[in-house]
């Protein structure tokens, strides 16, 4: 995620930062949970085979509270796929899936992906960039 877009991600989301809610942060079921909501949502067809955090910090900035998971998973391909990330320029499918140029993956490949996942911090739970609370 490029500055300028984690800027704008924090800016919306402070609009309903409030704060307040538990110190529970999101760990694996979560994470793995979101990284599926945002695969569907952007038409890959995928399997989470694995999901592991492999690192986090708490980014602090004005009156917003946002957590950044970084991650490994593993990510299967049931029907295979075919990744147009070249030309991607807003975070989505590809930034996700750790990759930045076209590929295509075979039916049922298993991709390592690495990646950074972004919540903040509301009255209700960690919003994450799936739009969902937990």
């Amino acid at each position: 995620m490029t500055i300028r877009n984690l800027r704008l991600f924090i800016g919306l989301a402070a609009a309903v930062a409030l704060a307040g809610c538990g110190d529970h942060q999101p760990g694996d079921a979560t994470g793995a949970k979101v990284l599926r909501n945002i695969l569907e949502k952007s038409g890959v067809d995928a399997k989470i085979v694995s999901f592991k955090k492999v690192n986090a910090r708490d980014v602090k900035r004005d009156k917003v509270e946002a957590f950044e998971l970084l991650y490994e998973a593993e990510i299967q391909f049931p029907e295979g796929f075919e990744a147009k990330c070249r030309d991607e320029k807003e975070r989505g499918k590809c930034a996700f899936l750790g990759i930045d140029e076209d590929r295509t993956f075979a039916k049922s490949e298993v991709h390592t992906s690495e990646g950074t996942l972004h919540f903040v911090k509301t009255e209700k739970g960690w919003m994450a960039e799936d739009n969902n609370v937990y």
